[in-house]
């Protein structure tokens, strides 16, 4: 595409695609696999497929004590928010999970302003970082009711899960904008490597291997989430990161609601209620007002 632009939401449409199906796929998973296990071969299959093409292109793994440093620090922001997903997943809904993990773009922007040039944070994306929250509070405006009324834990927790998992791929932004000049690729399979090997060391040694019928929908999801979700999206990711900045990649965190929420009412026949669907118009403005802030800023 010339236009930098429609490229820019090109990549951002199918980073929603890539990881907002995420959220029903792990469901189906889940009735095979522990998180730990889905977040291990997740990562493993993401680190074979993008180490392959980094052969492929003549490229090795990075070298140099700093580019790991910053590959451990980008490995482990890629493990922590899968597994947190993949728990958060088992007690609630994917249209909850989905809105939870809009909550991202905060924290982006704000670190963005502090850590990253010509990232600064100005009234207008404010307001819109505003509207995109006052949307989320409207969809789980019921939900947040009934956590404070329970006397159980078992909503909360996994809320919160979702929550840190959002905030764990921000930070995940924020790193690559400022890890050393080393290739996309070289970025990627170096982080995918520690991710994967943590989580392999971590469920073998706690769980065991479990049995694997590549034939049944648990794997095939968990396959379609190694090659989609993690290896293509971490891909698109990071060269949207480079190419448009975290702030713009932090807009998933709006239209994933939207997107999830409509694939969980299609896939597993969750509800849609007029709160979420207020919510969903609510954060959409919020998207628009955020990129008129940054537009301004460039202009």
């Amino acid at each position: 595409m010339k236009n930098p632009v429609l490229l820019h939401w090109f990549y951002l449409s199918l980073l929603v695609i890539f990881w907002g199906s995420t959220f029903a796929l792990t469901k189906y998973a889940l009735d095979v696999f522990s998180p730990l296990w889905i977040v291990a071969m997740r990562l493993t299959i993401g680190f074979l497929i993008i180490y392959s093409i980094l052969r492929i292109r003549g490229e090795y793994l990075p070298r140099g004590y700093i580019n790991w440093l910053w590959l451990v620090l980008v490995g482990m922001t890629a493990f922590l928010p899968f597994y947190l997903i993949c728990w958060g997943t088992i007690y609630l809904d994917t249209n909850i999970s989905g809105i939870l993990f809009g909550i991202g773009p905060l924290f982006t922007v704000m670190a963005a302003h502090f850590l990253v040039p010509n990232e600064k944070l100005n009234l207008i994306k404010f307001l819109g970082i505003i509207f995109g929250f006052l949307g989320l509070y409207v969809l789980l405006f019921k939900d947040i009711e009934n956590s404070s009324s329970s006397s159980s834990y078992s909503s909360l927790l996994p809320q919160i899960a979702i929550l840190l998992a959002a905030i764990g791929y921000s930070i995940q932004n924020i790193a690559v904008n400022l890890m050393p000049n080393i290739s996309l690729m070289q970025k990627t399979s170096g982080s995918f490597l520690i991710g994967s090997l943590f989580a392999l060391i971590v469920a073998i040694s706690s769980e065991g291997i479990p049995d694997i019928l590549i034939t049944d929908i648990s794997f095939i999801s968990v396959l379609i989430m190694g090659i989609f979700s993690t290896a293509m999206a971490s891909m698109v990711m990071f060269n949207l990161t480079k190419i448009a900045g975290p702030t713009f990649v932090s807009l998933t965190h709006y239209i994933l609601p939207v997107y999830v929420v409509v694939l969980g009412t299609l896939l597993l026949n969750e509800s849609i209620t007029i709160a979420q669907i207020t919510g969903m118009i609510i954060i959409l403005f919020g998207i628009i007002v955020t990129r008129y802030g940054s537009r301004l800023k460039k202009n």
